[in-house]
């Protein structure tokens, strides 16, 4: 089986065993702070078998799975803090459309000029990885909606996929291995999600912010809504011409 479809086949599996995971879980995990907590534990305790595992396809797959499941659990934290309730057909979408993304760096990179360079490869890939980025910011500020930043999360996990798929083997266990260190990409996700929820317990403590967005937390006054402050005049002004 050709690379590109075993990490296609493994990057889908991981994001919809995380999709799924997330959706389960809605009704037994509501606190953000102890969803952060089990999810940073169940990656850390796949961290520790990693580095026991070295290419035994076994324990890396079960490495595999359990960083899965954190990244599920680390979404569900997320979706708790952000008040994000996105379908399962969604987010599995959402998965596949990760995918997609995968292949459209694939098909781009068996351009003759970018396969004859292994420097001219690498670099097509930070031009591709910095191009995502900034196109991801662009439409994540311009747009309101509840799947653009699990987009994000997962993009950042297919781009380690990427870079697994990218690096030279000699074997499928190296491959297999690879792809099982990519997954601690998830890592990057536990610290976004992290400082969303010492934002939201901050302000959930400490400070008065009254904001008009159906939803009372603190920290959505960061996201454009008209927070009932001192500091604007016109905010009342404001507040009355929306209602």
């Amino acid at each position: 089986m050709k690379k590109i479809s075993i990490v296609s086949i493994a990057s889908f599996a991981f994001l919809t065993l995380c999709s799924l995971t997330e959706y389960i879980l809605r009704p037994f995990m509501q606190d953000q702070l102890y969803t952060l907590l089990i999810g940073v534990g169940i990656l850390a305790i796949s961290g520790i078998i990693t580095l026991l595992s070295r290419d035994n396809i076994g324990l890396n797959t079960v490495c595999f799975v359990l960083s899965s499941l954190a990244m599920g659990i680390l979404i569900r934290a997320w979706y708790i803090n952000r008040g994000f309730d996105n379908t399962l057909p969604v987010m599995l979408l959402i998965s596949f459309i990760t995918v997609v993304y995968l292949w459209l760096f694939y098909a781009l990179s068996r351009l003759p000029f970018i396969r004859a360079s292994r420097r001219a490869y690498l670099v097509y890939a930070i031009i591709f990885a910095a191009v995502s980025g900034i196109a991801y910011l662009l439409v994540m500020l311009n747009t309101k909606t509840t799947f653009v930043s699990t987009f994000g999360y997962y993009m950042l996990i297919e781009l380690a996929f990427i870079l697994a798929m990218s690096l030279e083997v000699e074997s499928g266990r190296q491959l297999w291995r690879n792809l099982t260190l990519s997954t601690y990409s998830v890592f990057a996700v536990a610290l976004g999600v992290l400082v969303a929820v010492i934002m939201a317990l901050v302000c959930g403590e400490g400070a008065d912010c009254d904001c008009d967005c159906g939803d009372v937390s603190c920290c959505e006054c960061l996201d454009g809504c008209d927070c009932g402050t001192d500091l604007n005049p016109g905010s009342d002004k404001r507040r009355k011409k929306k209602q």
